[in-house]
């Protein structure tokens, strides 16, 4: 009998270096279409006003966090690899945007710039997040939420593409780890994958700080 090598396990650390060797691919594609008007449409009755203060974690291309600034939020736009920040500076060379190089699960960076948001988008992330981090990182989030500030987070669900490992992750229990640092949950829905991969869905959970 031939015992095969198991997979590596995926690290926060691994997803970065995937998408720094993707990132001339990835964030154009990502940057394409108008999924940043498209969300902003989606949470249009759960939003303050601008310059309410909006953190992106894992804003990738940009380009979600392009479309907050451009309505004129304050934006902040944490993301870990330097390939997507420099893409995103080519895309979008003139938002109004601060770019921070930092990580979940402690957002430490973010953390010492000092300051709280009224909006958290964290997109197509939460796979990447070891289970064990996981409630350390929705430890960060919380303390970076204002009173009563809006956590919204889409849960990639499906296999993981070649080369880039994900850790599964499941609705009912993301909605329980923040439950337990004050989220509540007010909005869920379910989106299609894209073409491309399938099997593939996404997850919209909208979750409450509390007041």
């Amino acid at each position: 009998m031939i015992d095969h090598p198991s997979a590596p396990t995926p690290t926060i650390e691994s997803a970065i270096a995937a998408y720094d060797q993707l990132a001339d691919t990835l964030a154009p594609c990502y940057a394409q279409g108008s999924s940043g008007e498209r969300l902003l449409a989606y949470h249009a009755d759960l939003l303050p006003s601008p310059p309410a203060a909006v953190l992106d974690v894992g804003a990738g291309s940009g380009v979600h966090a392009v479309a907050f600034a451009a309505r004129g939020y304050r934006v902040v736009a944490v993301e870990p690899s330097a390939g997507m920040r420099a893409q995103a500076a080519q895309l979008f060379p003139d938002a109004d945007i601060a770019w921070v190089d930092d990580r979940l699960p402690d957002l430490r960076v973010v953390r010492e710039r000092g300051g709280r948001f009224a909006v958290l988008l964290v997109n197509a992330v939460w796979m990447h997040v070891p289970p064990d981090l996981r409630d350390r990182a929705m430890a960060g989030l919380a303390a970076l939420a204002e009173p009563a500030a809006l956590l919204s987070v889409a849960l990639r669900i499906g296999p993981a593409p070649p080369h880039r490992p994900m850790h599964p992750v499941d609705p009912d229990t993301v909605v329980a780890e923040a439950a337990a640092h004050g989220f509540r949950e007010i909005r869920r829905s379910e989106h299609p994958g894209p073409p491309d991969a399938p099997g593939v869905h996404f997850v919209r959970l909208c979750l409450r700080a509390p007041s």
